[in-house]
């Protein structure tokens, strides 16, 4: 109801402005716009002018001739306007008797008589500011629409989502299937996190023996004949093969003296382990990789995590499912998080509730977009500046 109010405040003050243009000869109205806007800043240069004229004794004689010469082009632009209003008034886009306003005003300019031209020139400032609010209004008017259009658009696409809520319906049974395929994955993902926590917690000699079956998933993954080369060594000096991988990566940086004190071969140190720096590097930072993580449809990995990681057959078990019944799966369990994050999103609104929103829209921007009524005759009205101004177009 305030909206209302509102609305109809703005459209009855730009209908009266509209009929305020009407009054003074709307086919009229833009070219006498131009012309009074042409002769206020005529006006305004002359004053200008005038006051630069008043120049004192000590001025340089170049900008004296200068205002002289622009006083000229003043004079050449004013005998330019009296045709252009005669050229005008030829045309039909004025009419007679406002035109000779408008040469009165000129007349009065040249004949010095300034301030008389400017009294006689507010009937024509009137057309300037009636223009000018008239133009606010228009776009007050279209932003209120816009605002209005925006609203009905938003109103609209709720509905349609409500519409598609009603019409969704799920297989929930396949759905239910992918959720638990879903929480699977994340068991065996925390055995993951278990199985590489206790092999890289192990002596770097006894993660060689376990860690033969990752050969297939991991890089740069040393021969047999190598690793058979690093358990000798490591047998030799227990003390280094007892030691951590970080320790192990740590002594690659080790001076030679600093190494000859827990390995007097040195050589044999860089000749049997350093070839393998990057593959323990690597090695130490598994569990920060994507080494052995599994993603959905993974038809191989499941079945390393039966074979390999204790506790992790019945799971994997779990994830051998036909790829088609799968994907069936997956296609309701989308469609199910689709439905339940449109319903959140539409759980504040309600069909009908966003229905009568609607038709309110639509009355409020029908309204704002309907024809004006047939204009109403003046009722009593004081002969005003505007009044004057429209006596200038009876022909």
């Amino acid at each position: 109801m305030e909206k209302m109010e509102r609305l109809t405040r703005l459209k009855e003050r730009h209908s009266a402005l509209e009929k305020r243009i009407n009054s003074i000869g709307k086919e009229y109205f833009q070219e006498s716009l131009r012309l009074s806007m042409e002769l206020g800043e005529l006006i305004e240069e002359i004053e200008s002018t005038q006051e630069r004229e008043k120049i004192p004794r000590n001025q340089v004689l170049s900008a004296k001739i200068k205002i002289v010469k622009y006083g000229i082009k003043l004079s050449k632009r004013l005998k330019y306007f009296e045709e252009e209003v005669v050229i005008q008034f030829d045309r039909g886009n004025i009419t007679k008797e406002f035109g000779k306003s408008l040469i009165s005003v000129t007349k009065r300019i040249k004949d010095n008589k300034m301030h008389l031209a400017k009294q006689e020139f507010r009937q024509f400032q009137g057309i300037i500011d009636l223009s000018r609010e008239h133009d606010e209004s228009s776009a007050r008017l279209e932003s209120e629409a816009k605002a209005l259009r925006k609203e009905q658009y938003r109103i609209k696409e709720l509905l349609k989502g409500l519409s598609w809520l009603d019409s969704q319906s799920v297989d929930l049974e396949k759905a239910r299937r992918h959720e638990h395929y879903l929480e699977k994955l994340e068991e065996l993902g925390k055995l993951r996190e278990d199985y590489l926590h206790s092999l890289l917690s192990r002596p770097v000699s006894s993660l060689l023996a376990e860690a033969a079956p990752l050969k297939e998933h991991l890089p740069d993954f040393p021969s047999e004949s190598e690793m058979a080369e690093m358990r000798q060594f490591f047998s030799a000096y227990p003390a280094i093969g007892e030691s951590s991988l970080n320790k192990l990566c740590g002594m690659f940086s080790f001076s030679e003296k600093k190494l000859s004190h827990m390995c007097p071969e040195t050589s044999r140190f860089r000749k049997t382990l350093l070839p393998h720096k990057a593959w323990f590097e690597s090695m130490r930072t598994l569990d920060l990789s994507s080494f052995l993580v599994l993603e959905e449809g993974d038809e191989a990995m499941p079945g390393f995590y039966s074979e390999h990681v204790p506790g992790a057959q019945k799971i994997a078990e779990g994830l051998r499912i036909p790829p088609r019944e799968r994907a069936a799966a997956l296609q309701e369990y989308k469609k199910k998080q689709e439905i339940e994050k449109k319903r959140k999103e539409l759980s504040a609104y309600s069909k009908e509730g966003l229905e009568k929103e609607l038709e309110e829209t639509e009355s409020l921007l029908g309204f704002l977009e309907s024809a004006p009524g047939p204009e109403e005759e003046p009722q009593g009205q004081n002969q005003g500046l505007l009044s004057r101004i429209s006596s200038f177009f009876k022909t």
